[in-house]
């Protein structure tokens, strides 16, 4: 499922920092909880994948997780959500890439996620 435009939409980037827009009518947050929306953990893995796609120039596919840890609740009523990629290196077949989701200078999440190039 491509989440962009779905659950998010960006707002800006360049090649370490993209800056969204989580978008609350998603049916993901209708689910994820009624009158209480959480942007689930998997889909803010699917952002970084998506984002850290779009900025090497190839579809990506997660590999391997070495790092993934939700340091506070993420909903989608946030301001605009930071994603630092301190880390987006690509060598052989992979993507490697290290960073966090903040907002107003809360971390939300803090990752270290491995991608292959998807085909």
């Amino acid at each position: 499922m491509k989440l962009q435009d779905e659950l998010y939409t960006i707002v800006g980037i360049n090649d370490k920092v993209a800056r969204i827009r989580l978008l609350p009518e998603c049916a993901i947050y209708q689910g994820h909880f009624p009158g209480n929306p959480v942007t689930p953990g998997v889909c803010q893995v699917g952002i970084v994948e998506e984002l850290a796609g779009g900025i090497c120039g190839f579809r990506l596919r997660l590999k391997e997780v070495k790092l993934l840890k939700y340091t506070d609740i993420l909903r989608p009523s946030q301001e605009d959500v930071e994603v630092n990629f301190d880390k987006l290196e690509e060598e052989d077949e992979v993507v490697m890439t290290k960073g966090t989701l903040m907002s107003g200078g809360r971390v939300f999440t803090k990752f270290s996620l491995v991608f292959g190039k998807e085909a």
